[in-house]
């Protein structure tokens, strides 16, 4: 069984029936070529948000990296990070000679590169991208959000040797992710197109949002909304950190249905899917090996319940955990994913090495892990254990109803045991999508909910519906969920900052919040881990110390409920070889190197 990389397809019915370099249906020719391999690449759905800033879902992000591939820093295999193929050269020094570590930074752009449209790639463009973002009025005004003005003093650009300098404020533990990953924006383009609408720059971008010009292995030839994005091959393309470039012609990375993608990956109707992580589905797949080749890792992520901490009854902490223990994490885990979901209680992964001692091994349950709060009591035979959870939902809520300060007002509890918010019984409203409708409803049950005195209204509903709700740029008016299913992909580099400081909390309805939980909780120590020295054994030290005390912050007060993390399969035809993926390196990356068996 081969294991190397074709991309994934996956066919809306009607639209694209396949693709191939061998004997299925091709799209065209090219003069000299012959014709064009097409893959159709499955995807759950998209909000069409293919610049950075605004919402963050993980199926924009990946048509982000096939535009861009990263930025002044790219991704290796192996989760590092590198110069990348545009540029020529990196120089540390000291603005002051008495400081611990360099805090300038200057990047030298190779001469002659280009974006896609062919418009010059300088270092003019280095300058435009980062006074872009941190614009904070102009970008805030579009609902967009930037922490570059945390790190960043000023920049300097010097257009005749094509170099721009960083002076830093600060030196920070995930720099390199967080600072110098930014994709790069055509400052030609965009100009040109605010100039002539009148408007700034920002509110262009936001106008054309599913429209980006980059540098990376493919550009955008069209999207149609809930549907697909149609890429082919970027020929300015620099290439990857090994000087790889695509040599598959087109991708096309199509919204497909929950329900069917595994009997169209079975019986050849589409070629690949990744992030399979469901035992009948992982099982399906294992069973064609004669058409079929596999990778396997464990997740760089998971799946979780968000909760918006700023509103109804979920900004109290103890309502939030008595639902914890309502909900029956190993039955829904069994529904859901089967024999290959992994547990978890906080926002981590097993890929993380801050989670292990020394001599631990990496993707194992360590000590760290054990030591956390588990909201499912089991039993003796490490089954749920329905009335141990009971107790201790009760015991939450009957604490928080006896207090009178504040948000506690609201909550009570009258004469017959009923627990009531604002004097209407205790009913928290869950937003779903369709693929855990079954998992959800089986779990969540009328039974439980009445034995544990928390209502729960269901709704299934559209990603992008969902998302415009998670992510407050639903209208004001329109607000009723306190909850939300969906998963999680983390950075190569993690730094919390990015998605839980409280200064990633917009309004409801004034633009996209990229702490969806809404928490606010330590920001401090958010600034401590952010701020460690990655130079230093100490700063090493301070930073997996504090990272730490920040994950147990979050399993004690659980502004969200994690729910599983997965050992995922990615799926493809054995036509194609070269594709290695792995936790920390998505398919959009790994692609590049794929190509079909002659």
């Amino acid at each position: 069984m081969k294991k190397k990389l074709l991309i994934l397809g996956v066919v809306a019915a009607l639209l694209f029936t396949g693709c191939g370099g061998s004997d299925k249906e091709t799209t065209g020719t090219t003069e000299g070529k012959g014709k064009l391999t097409t893959f159709v690449m499955g995807s759950s759905n998209f909000n069409g948000d293919f610049y950075d800033g605004w919402t963050n879902s993980v199926y924009d992000a990946n048509i982000r990296r096939l535009v861009w591939g990263g930025g002044l820093l790219s991704p290796t295999d192996n989760g590092g990070l590198i110069l990348a193929s545009f540029v020529e050269s990196k120089i540390l020094s000291k603005s002051d000679p008495s400081k611990e570590t360099e805090d300038i930074w200057t990047f030298k752009i190779k001469d002659g590169m280009k974006f896609s449209n062919g418009d010059p790639l300088t270092a003019k463009d280095i300058k435009f991208t980062y006074d872009f973002y941190m614009d904070k009025d102009a970008l805030s005004a579009t609902g967009g959000t930037s922490s570059l003005t945390q790190y960043i003093d000023r920049i300097e650009l010097d257009e005749a040797d094509n170099t721009v300098m960083f002076y830093l404020k600060n030196i920070m533990y995930t720099l390199g992710s967080s600072v110098f990953s930014e994709s790069i924006l055509d400052s030609t383009n965009i100009t040109a197109g605010a100039e002539k609408d009148g408007i700034t720059p920002q509110q262009w971008v936001k106008a054309n949002m599913s429209t980006p010009i980059g540098y990376g292995p493919y550009k955008i030839d069209k999207y149609i909304e809930s549907q697909y994005v149609k890429l082919s091959i970027n020929e300015n393309y620099q290439g990857n950190f090994e000087g790889d470039k695509p040599s598959i012609d087109i991708l096309i990375v199509q919204n497909i249905p929950e329900e069917t993608k595994i009997t169209q990956l079975v019986t050849g109707e589409i070629d690949g899917l990744t992030n399979i992580g469901r035992e009948e589905n992982v099982d399906a797949v294992l069973g064609e090996t004669s058409t079929m080749s596999t990778n396997n890792y464990f997740r760089h992520g998971g799946g979780q319940i968000t909760f918006h901490s700023d509103f109804g009854p979920v900004q109290l902490p103890e309502i939030r955990k008595a639902f914890a223990y309502e909900f029956d994490r190993i039955k829904f885990r069994n529904i859901f994913l089967g024999k290959y979901g992994v547990s978890s209680n906080a926002p981590y992964s097993r890929n993380m090495w801050m989670m292990y001692e020394k001599g631990e091994k990496l993707g194992t349950e360590g000590k760290f892990e054990k030591s956390l709060t588990s909201y499912d009591v089991l039993d003796a035979d490490g089954n749920w254990d329905e009335g141990a959870n009971l107790t201790k939902a009760k015991k939450l809520l009957d604490q928080a109803a006896t207090k009178t300060d504040g948000l506690y007002a609201k909550l009570t509890k009258d004469a017959d045991g009923t627990y009531l918010w604002e004097g209407k019984a205790l009913t928290l409203n869950l937003a779903i999508t369709s693929a855990w409708t079954d998992a959800i409803n089986l779990t969540l049950t009328k039974e439980v909910q009445d034995k544990f005195g928390i209502k729960i209204n269901i709704d299934s509903m559209d990603w992008s519906i969902m998302a415009d709700n998670l992510y407050g740029n639903a209208a004001l008016s329109e607000r009723k969920y306190h909850m939300f299913t969906g998963g999680t992909s983390y950075s190569i580099e993690y730094d919390p900052y990015a998605n839980w400081s409280s200064t990633k909390i917009l309004p409801f309805g004034k633009g996209s919040s990229s702490n969806s939980a809404r928490y606010v909780g330590d920001e401090k120590l958010l600034d401590e881990i952010r701020f460690s020295n990655p130079s230093t054994d100490e700063g090493t030290a301070s930073y997996k110390a504090n990272w730490r005390t920040w994950i147990v912050e979050v399993n004690k007060d659980l502004p969200l409920l994690p729910l599983y993390s997965n050992n995922y399969y990615d799926a493809y035809t054995n036509k194609v070889e070269n594709f290695e993926t792995n936790a920390l390196w998505q398919w959009p990356y790994a692609i590049i190197k794929a190509d079909f068996i002659n």
